[in-house]
This record gives C-alpha cells, sequence and structure tokens, in this order.
C-alpha cells in the first residue's frame, strides 16, 4: 500500500513559475484553509496548477468538496479592477459568486454527476464587478478533473469573455437583416469589430471586406481584397471550408462551427488554427442570397490547453498500467479505503465491494509478515516517526486464489498541522520473479557457505596444530607463517558467515532477541574495546545521557563494531575518529565519523546495496564483497530504523543509523 508523494519536481515547477498569481498563491495563508499548505497538496492539483499558471489562457480551478478556487493571471483581468480579485483566491465558488450561484451550481453539478464536460457558448452570466452588476456573455467549458487516486479533484473552467463580440455580433445581425443595408457603413463596422470578419460575395466567394483581426489570422494583407478566397487562401483546399460556404449559399442557412481545425499557411509554413465561428448568409434586395458573412475568433491556446490537460491524464494512467502498479487511497477522516483493480489483483480479491482495512489488507497479509506490517504501518501514522513515508516488502496470500505473491509498496501519508494524519496514499507493485529468484541466489550462496565451513574448520584445526609443533621446536620462521595462514583462515570465515548471515537476515529467519540496554554504555564498551586493538587510531566519544533502547543488542554490537572497522579501513593512521550519539523525536540517532578517503556523491545512494562495492583504488586494496553495509541496513531496517551516509569525496565520510528509544 501507498501513495507517490508528492513529486519533487510537480512541486518545484509550481513554486519557480513566476506569474503574478503564482506568487499570490504561495503567500496565500493556505495553512489554515480546508487544502492545507501547498506541500501537503496531492500531485494532480500541483499539476494543474503548474499548467494553467504557465498559459496564457484564462483559466479557472475549483478544488475539492469546497470547490476552493484558483486561477491564473489571464483570468484575473475578468474579475475586474476592482472586483474580486485576489479575494477570489482560496474562496469557496459559493462564497465568490454568490450573485451567479444560481446559474452555475446547476451545470457545476451535471460535470460531477456524469463526468462529462460541457460546453456553453455566449452565455449571459452578470456578475458583480467594477463596483456594479454587469452583463457579461462567456464562452467556456466545464471538465471533470480527478485527484491521485482516480476520485473526484475538481472542476476545471476553461473560459473566454465574448462580449464584445456578442455585442458586435448582435449589432451585426440588426444591420445584416436589413435589405437595404449601407455598403459603406458595413465596411467600417466590420474593420472595427472586436472579432474576425469578412464578407465573401458570389459563387466564387470574392473577399469583398476583410478585418484587421482575420487579416492576422490568415497571414494576409488588404491586398487579398478582391479575388476569390480559393486563391487567397490555397491551403484550403480539401478542407471542408469551401463545400461548407457552397452549402450556405445553396441553402440560405448559417452554419456554426465549433473547435474546428484549420490548416492556414504563413511565412511559408503550414500552423494548426482552431475557430469557433459561423457563416451567416446575406440576401440582397430581392431577397436572394448572394454572399456570406463570416464572424469568429481564434481558439487555438483554449484548445491546446485541454488537449494537453487531456494528454497529461492519459500519460499518467499509461505510465501506471505500463508499470503494472496497483494504486490505493486511505481517507483517515472519513474511515474508507479505496483499491484500484491491479491492487484488488495483488490481494486475491475478487469482489468489487468497497475494500476494508481489516478484512481485506490485514487478512490479505502472509501470517509471518502481518504483525510486522501492522506495527509498520501504526509509525507511519506518527509523524515523528519518519514524516509519514512508507516503502515496505512484504507477501500476500490470495484471498480466492490463496497464491503467494510478494509485494513492493511505497507511499505517503499526509498529516494536517497538528499532525493528524489524513490520509495515506501510495501504490503497490508485485515483484514476486524478482523475489524467487533471490531467494534461489540466496539459497546457493548458503549452500556454498555451508560446505565451505567443514574443510575450513580442518584447515583452522591443522594451522593450529602446526603452530603447537613449531613452537614447541622454537621454530620462529615456521610459527610466523603459520601465525598469517590463521589470519586468512579467520578472514575467511568472518566472510563466511557474513553470507550465512546475508542468507538468514533476507529470510526473516534470525528472529531479533530484543532487550533493553544503555546505548551510550554499550558505545563505550566498544570504542574502548577497538582502541585497544588499533592504537593508531585516536577514537573520540561524544556522550548523551544513558539511552534505553529496545533492541537485539549482539545486532546493534555488529553495526557498529562494522562501521567502525570501515572507518578504520579507509583511513590513515594517526587521524581521528568522532561518535556521537543523540536523542531526537523519540529516535537515538548514532554518528560515526572519519578523516578518510571519502566517498564520491554518485556512489553515496548505492552503498548499502548488496555486493555493492566503490570503485577506486584505495577500495581494491580492501578485501570484501561488499555485504557488510548492507547486512547493516538490513539489521536496522529490522529494528524500524534508518540508516545512511553523508561524504565529501577527499575529506571523510560520517554514517547515521536510528533506533527507536523505549
Amino acid at each position: 500500500m501507498s501513495q507517490s508523494k508528492t513529486s519533487d519536481a510537480k512541486f518545484q515547477k509550481f513554486i519557480d513559475n513566476d506569474s503574478e498569481m503564482s506568487s499570490i498563491i504561495r503567500s496565500y495563508d493556505w495553512e489554515n484553509s480546508s487544502l492545507g499548505v501547498p506541500e501537503k497538496w496531492p500531485q494532480s492539483l500541483l499539476s494543474l496548477l503548474s499548467t494553467m499558471l504557465s498559459s496564457s489562457f484564462p483559466m479557472l480551478l475549483w478544488w475539492g468538496d469546497d470547490l476552493v478556487q484558483f486561477y491564473n493571471d489571464a483570468y484575473r483581468p475578468s474579475l475586474g479592477i476592482s472586483g474580486k480579485h485576489p479575494k477570489a483566491l482560496g474562496q469557496t465558488a459559493k462564497d465568490t459568486w454568490p450573485e451567479i450561484w444560481h446559474i452555475i451550481k446547476p451545470q457545476i453539478d451535471i460535470v460531477i454527476q456524469t463526468g462529462q464536460a460541457t460546453w456553453h457558448e455566449d452565455q449571459l452570466v452578470p456578475i458583480f464587478r467594477n463596483n456594479r452588476l454587469e452583463d457579461v456573455y462567456w464562452t467556456y467549458s466545464y471538465s471533470l478533473v480527478k485527484d491521485d487516486g482516480g476520485n473526484l479533484g475538481g472542476v476545471l473552467v476553461i473560459c473566454n469573455e465574448t462580449t464584445e463580440k456578442v455585442i458586435a455580433q448582435q449589432q451585426l445581425e440588426k444591420s445584416v437583416n436589413l435589405l437595404t443595408i449601407n455598403q459603406t457603413r458595413l465596411k467600417y463596422l466590420l474593420a472595427d469589430a472586436p472579432v474576425a470578419i469578412s464578407v465573401l460575395i458570389g459563387e466564387e466567394f470574392i473577399i469583398e471586406n476583410a478585418n484587421k483581426i482575420i487579416l492576422e489570422i490568415w497571414g494576409k494583407t488588404e491586398q487579398i481584397i478582391g479575388i476569390p478566397l480559393i486563391e487567397a487562401l490555397p491551403e484550403l483546399q480539401g478542407q471542408p471550408f469551401i463545400p461548407l460556404l457552397q452549402e450556405v449559399l445553396a441553402s440560405g442557412k448559417p452554419f456554426h462551427g465549433n473547435e474546428v481545425l484549420a490548416l492556414l499557411e504563413k511565412d511559408n509554413e503550414i500552423f494548426e488554427m482552431y475557430s469557433n465561428f459561423v457563416y451567416h448568409p446575406l440576401k440582397n434586395a430581392d431577397g436572394h442570397v448572394n454572399s456570406i458573412i463570416v464572424v469568429g475568433y481564434d481558439i487555438t491556446e483554449q484548445v491546446k490547453a485541454r488537449k494537453e490537460l487531456e494528454k497529461s491524464k492519459d500519460k499518467l494512467e499509461l505510465f501506471i498500467t505500463a508499470a503494472e502498479l496497483g494504486t490505493f487511497d486511505m481517507d483517515l477522516e472519513k474511515g474508507t479505503m479505496d483499491w484500484d483493480n491491479r491492487c484488488r489483483e495483488l490481494f486475491g480479491i475478487t469482489h468489487q465491494q468497497p475494500v476494508t482495512y481489516d478484512n481485506d489488507f490485514v487478512n490479505g497479509l502472509h501470517p509471518e509478515d502481518r504483525q510486522r506490517i501492522i506495527e509498520i504501518i501504526d509509525n507511519v501514522m506518527i509523524k515523528a516517526v519518519n514524516n509519514g513515508n512508507y516503502n515496505i516488502t512484504y507477501r500476500t496470500i490470495g484471498a480466492q486464489d490463496k497464491k503467494l505473491r510478494w509485494i513492493r509498496a511505497k507511499g505517503k501519508v499526509y498529516f494536517d498541522k497538528d499532525e493528524v494524519p489524513l490520509r495515506f496514499i501510495g501504490s503497490v507493485l508485485d515483484i514476486s520473479e524478482v523475489k524467487q529468484e533471490e531467494m534461489r541466489k540466496n539459497d546457493f550462496i548458503a549452500l556454498v557457505s555451508h560446505e565451505l565451513k567443514t574443510p575450513l574448520t580442518s584447515v583452522k584445526g591443522f594451522t593450529q596444530l602446526l603452530a603447537i609443533k613449531a613452537k614447541e621446536k622454537q621454530d620462529n620462521f615456521t610459527g610466523g607463517i603459520l601465525e598469517r595462514v590463521n589470519k586468512q583462515v579467520m578472514r575467511m570465515t568472518e566472510m563466511i558467515n557474513g553470507f550465512l548471515n546475508l542468507s538468514s537476515l533476507e529470510e526473516s529467519k534470525v528472529p531479533l532477541l530484543k532487550k533493553s540496554f544503555d546505548l551510550e554504555a554499550m558505545l563505550k564498551d566498544l570504542i574502548n574495546e577497538c582502541e585497544l586493538t588499533h592504537p593508531d587510531y585516536a577514537i573520540q566519544f561524544l556522550p548523551c545521557k544513558p539511552t534505553f533502547v529496545n533492541a537485539d543488542q549482539n545486532k546493534v554490537e555488529q553495526v557498529i563494531n562494522n562501521l567502525l572497522s570501515n572507518c578504520i579501513k579507509y583511513s590513515d593512521k594517526n587521524t581521528t575518529i568522532i561518535v556521537s550519539c543523540a536523542i531526537k523525536n523519540a529516535e537515538a540517532t548514532v554518528s560515526i565519523m572519519d578523516e578518510g578517503i571519502g566517498i564520491k556523491p554518485n556512489d553515496i545512494n548505492k552503498l548499502f546495496d548488496r555486493f555493492y562495492r566503490v570503485e577506486n583504488p584505495v577500495a581494491k586494496q580492501v578485501s570484501g564483497f561488499g555485504i557488510g553495509l548492507y547486512l547493516c541496513a538490513e539489521i536496522i531496517r529490522q529494528h524500524n530504523g534508518k540508516i545512511w551516509a553523508e561524504s565529501e569525496f577527499g575529506k571523510g565520510s560520517t554514517f547515521y543509523f536510528t533506533l527507536p528509544i523505549n
């Protein structure tokens, strides 16, 4: 179970946006809002805001059950100079738009209930701005957007104020319906209209008039006035516009086009343009249709913005499907849990009823893993333990198919300002094949290690026997050689024991014999022993007060000895090693710092991987198979602690690990 935590890249993209509204959003008092601070917002909300704030087309977003309001710079002028901006930010839709709530509320409900986007063109929606209630016309769409868990996230509004266009159209329609229209006055009216307008005459659709806006869209100048449309725009050949004009001319009925794609040529390059337009027939004094007026406006950016959002959602769904990830979402306030089909499959669940934590999740865990996972999840719900991060491997037994599966789960718990857990979101991945391959390798390593121990024990016995004989004969040379042989035998024994411990730990065959002991006292004893065996190194201890932990003392000693041994291996003689202990957030943190060769940044994150060894000339001179730090990490992990390293190459390293205190 888990949710991928809010993408750092998405959040950084949001906070780096240099738009005016981005700055206002970042400075808004979100801590006391229903959404909480932006660092806790779901990835889907941050992704939408990043797209909105970088767009130059007006966008408005109502998010969550309360329909909390966001908008971008392009939408802000629609609120009026002395209107709702910036008070509209972070408020609910109902509180912001009381004057039109009776209009927009039914439209929002339709989108939420059906999941289908709606389109409204040139609709009158009066709003209060500039200190008065204004009649404003809008062309807009309402689209349902989902949150990270695939549930209702909010409603996205992509809009454009068309008041000037509608007024112009109304004036134009009054004019064009007059049988005795004054052509000279019409020419000037078209030229000043705030929308794209052109008049086409006859069956060849000769361009009689074209205002500045439509000339800019076409990428032409007034030189095209007086020539047929197909000659002025030859790229229209094969596109639907000429046949549509012919139909309007023949039938005398207007045609309305919505989001129609046109391929136009400008500067010898073809580009895409989306538009809403109307072809309206004009009659002469005899009542016959002899010309067509074209009225339209460019909505390319609006359409592309919507398509980009749809593309992003499709990509996310594709990535999840391709990775065979299952997703889950626990609403801790409502006490509900939602699993997608893949998550249900990994727990062998075939029913389609709502899943529950106890019946479906806990009962689906392998009996040997159940208590461990329950304890880990209990700790995840405590922010002070690990900030709500969840990353664990466990086994499941299918509820219906009884199939054993190995699962890797990652996720995040989100808390309110009082550190009360609100939501637990994450993903699960089937790693059964990888785990089975690891188990086969571990079985092989364990088998070989066991087989090697028998002859090695005999070699050790023979060596000790020869050493006794050499001592009796006072053969110092042979005794010295046998002492070196014995050291190599001891080293090989340690390696074999390491492989055996590795296999046992990974299969959880070695139980932790936990008891309460003083961590500070244990550190002092281990440092004293190390100083006796390595007098060429100065080991300083920065003690904390007596700190009692409930852990397997032998295993923790193994971790500390391994870290001290590494410091000595990779440091020059007569250098200093500093060991310290501190208590913070119900954890004891032990650090061991050396003045050795250090670790390169690209090696830091791989240090605790199994069989990983740093590639440099000094490291090659130190024997080992790269399992010591991996064993340390496994031991600390089984104690629900953390282990990590920090280093500056050439100047030394510091290793840390934590243990929960009693």
